[in-house]
């Protein structure tokens, strides 16, 4: 809970009277004249002390010699006396400074004053955030730096003081924040000798969302059609100002020849401050004349600077105050953060820290950068939380959310590391070099010839592989020679397996039979997505072809009796479901996770891909049919071959343009590493429990649903602040990391 605290100082005087005092205490957003929790008079006695010693320390920080944004200020350093001159003063003004600051604390422990010191111990808690209003219509009042006062600097870390006029009123039209970009209206005036372009860097850095018009060296004209034309959140000023010494009224210089006071734009002002100015910031020297002439149109709150102030301070005291302002801090607390952080440049700045202040209309709420960041009712959350749900279900349901759904999906795969190569499976290539080495005349459209074709398997056989699978299009001229030949090679080879692929294989046969044995053939339809990606694999088909009788895949044919000669042994359950060892493969349903129009014809599982190196297109050992061809060393292609699956097929993609595959890793591949992919993905399921992609179940979706559409509720009101914008960075990778363990553990969850 915070505290507004009102501290009114009636007339008086340093010399005889004293000043009275008026303690009002209440909760912070209340109208404290109406709602009083508190009230308690004091005194603060005559104390002439402290006004002979401000002016002394005034005296001494206005001949310091510094950089000012005061435009009589002459501040070139020509020479080692005039450093040394500056030194000297530097160290007389902070002496003056502590003088002051020992004098206005101890006047602010008079008897006369204890009661009012009293009660805030009494009423506020020193972790409380409070706003203190000093009232006071007296110049030399509102000019002490009110910051030094040790209430604040030891028992209250979050509390800052505004000065407030003991007389005021509200805008005549109710101010308030719009929901779209604060409007900021930029005056930056007669630059010279100070570094006005560093205040437009700052805003434009500090507040990116923000929509800044800038005003540079304008007219009266200009500036007084832009504050009559449109509505602003917030007026700056950059430049040289100054004010009276009676602190009532105050000058801006808005460029080289023209010097306006407030009451020169008064009638524009109004009319800004009716259309919802709350806030106006004069980064220039000397500030409390224009905002006594301002508070007097019941402007919401400013900030100025009490004295005259060095460029390289106004820069930082902006920068900062911009910074924890637009990352939420209230107005009061980014004041106070960005003031006491100048104490780092007290060195060459001395009391550079006393210098800002708020100016306050007690009428009116501070502004915030995040205002209208309201909390949801529970019942409101819900019900926007059910209704988007059932939306999304809807939507969902009738499939016009799938192909973004898949595309969340292909992303995530892609976010999965490395899994390495399979060291079971061995490819041997058809690259480019081998095709060309071949006869063309024999070779015809297939990538191998009947001759090459048996002597790469009889060179293979050398090796012991476990099972050897063609992944070829065998099609030659001479089509009853080819069948023979292959005939006899299955024949001699029980270990051979091949694709099951009738367009290519007894080309004009009428009977359109397979060379035997079929079992050594399994058919390789592969369905893709209306993206053409291959996300599923069919590992069986419950429909017969009489050109491929066997209605398993070729991949899982040859994973089947790899896993067999290990031990591992299959079965068909119930459901017409495949058990292999431990593992059953699941079959996908029509509405299966993001698929709500799937051809699921068949057997279907997710194809769980695995990465080397992040390509699809190297997940196993592989070598060149040359090498098996010619004169390559036994013991490298011994150990290469080995107790492995061997698959034949083509690698060269100019050669294989027609057969391409497009995937969820936005790689194409050749059919080989497709089969490849899936025989690993059996083969890693069983004996290495790696866990196939699975769907929730219809009930688990709503769930999940509902529950992100609750989290959508909850993050809708808030706004894109950098501090809200911070939290939801810091809460995304947590997102990432929960969708990538449900992919880990085998979810396809969308």
């Amino acid at each position: 809970m915070s505290k507004l605290v009102v501290i009114e100082l009636g007339e008086g005087n340093f010399e005889q009277q004293g000043f009275p005092v008026t303690l009002h205490i209440t909760e912070d957003g209340k109208s404290y004249d109406t709602k009083i929790d508190t009230k308690i008079t004091g005194n603060l006695p005559a104390a002439p002390q402290v006004e002979q010693s401000y002016i002394r320390w005034q005296s001494r920080y206005r001949r310091l010699g510094l950089p000012m944004r005061l435009e009589d200020s002459d501040t070139e350093v020509t020479n080692i006396s005039d450093a040394q001159r500056i030194r000297d003063r530097i160290d007389e003004c902070r002496e003056a400074g502590d003088i002051f600051s020992d004098y206005f604390n101890d006047w602010l422990k008079s008897q006369s004053f204890t009661s009012i010191r009293e009660k805030l111990f009494q009423k506020i808690k020193s972790d409380e955030k409070i706003r203190i209003l000093l009232q006071t219509d007296n110049y030399l009042l509102r000019k002490f730096p009110w910051s030094v006062w040790e209430l604040l600097l030891q028992d209250y870390k979050y509390a800052e003081i505004a000065l407030s006029p003991r007389k005021y009123e509200p805008p005549s039209e109710k101010y308030k924040l719009r929901k779209q970009k604060i409007k900021i209206l930029a005056i930056i005036g007669n630059s010279q000798g100070i570094n006005v372009e560093a205040d437009k860097q700052i805003l434009n850095q500090q507040l990116p969302d923000a929509n800044i018009e800038f005003l540079v060296e304008p007219t009266r004209n200009q500036l007084n059609d832009k504050l009559w034309e449109q509505s602003w959140d917030i007026l700056f000023f950059a430049g040289h100002s100054e004010s009276q010494d009676d602190a009532n009224q105050g000058w801006i210089k808005i460029n080289k020849n023209e010097i306006l006071s407030i009451e020169d734009l008064k009638f524009a002002l109004n009319k800004a401050i009716n259309k919802g100015l709350s806030l106006a910031i004069f980064n220039s020297c000397d500030g409390l004349g224009l905002a006594a002439e301002l508070s007097a149109m019941q402007i919401p709150q400013m900030i100025v600077m009490r004295e005259p102030i060095p460029d390289e301070v106004a820069h930082e005291f902006l920068k900062h105050f911009l910074k924890a302002f637009a990352c939420g801090q209230s107005l009061y607390l980014a004041v106070r953060e960005a003031r006491e952080r100048l104490q780092g440049l007290e060195s060459k700045f001395p009391c550079a820290s006393w210098l800002p202040v708020i100016f306050q209309n007690p009428a009116c709420q501070p502004l915030n950068w995040v205002r209208h960041n309201y909390a949801l009712k529970f019942p409101t959350v819900m019900a926007a939380s059910v209704a988007v749900a059932v939306l999304v279900l809807g939507v969902r349901y009738l499939g016009l959310l799938q192909p973004l759904e898949l595309k969340a999906y292909d992303q995530m795969m892609q976010l999965r590391p490395d899994e390495g190569i399979d060291s079971r499976i061995l490819v041997v290539e058809v690259t480019q070099n081998d095709i060309d080495a071949q006869d063309h005349k024999e070779r015809g459209g297939s990538s191998l010839t009947v001759s090459t074709l048996t002597k790469l398997v009889e060179q293979i056989q050398k090796y012991k592989p476990r099972y050897i699978g063609l992944v070829q299009d065998l099609d030659t001229p001479n089509q009853v020679t080819f069948r023979k030949n292959l005939e006899k090679l299955f024949e001699e080879n029980p270990n051979l397996y091949a694709l099951c692929r009738e367009k290519y294989i007894a080309q004009g046969d009428v009977s359109g039979n397979l060379p035997s044995p079929p079992d050594a053939f399994g058919f390789s339809d592969v369905y893709t997505d209306d993206d053409q990606v291959i996300r599923r694999y069919v590992w069986y088909r419950n429909t017969q072809d009489p050109r491929c009788t066997n209605q398993s895949a070729f991949s899982l044919m040859l994973a089947l009796q790899y896993l067999q000669d290990k031990g591992t042994q299959y079965q068909v359950i119930s459901n017409n479901q495949l058990r292999i060892g431990n593992l059953i493969l699941p079959r996908l349903q029509k509405r299966a996770g993001g698929y709500q129009r799937l051809d699921n014809r068949g057997y279907q599982i997710l194809l769980n891909y695995r990465t080397a190196a992040r390509k699809l297109n190297n997940i196993t050992k592989y070598t060149p049919v040359e090498n098996f061809i010619s004169s390559h060393p036994p013991s490298e292609l011994s150990d290469l071959v080995k107790d492995r699956i061997v698959l034949i097929g083509v690698t060269d993609e100019e050669f294989a343009k027609d057969k391409l595959f497009q995937t969820p890793y936005n790689q194409k591949i050749v059919p080989v590493w497709v089969h490849a992919q899936m025989i690993s993905q059996i083969l890693s399921a069983v004996e290495d429990q790696r866990p196939l992609l699975r769907v929730w179940s219809a009930w688990e979706d709503v769930l999940w649903i509902c529950g992100w559409s609750l989290v959508g509720s909850y993050l809708a009101p808030l706004r894109t602040t950098p501090g809200n914008v911070k939290r939801c960075e810091i809460k995304l990778p947590y997102f990432y990391g929960l969708s990538s363990l449900n992919q880990g553990f085998g979810f396809f969850t969308e």
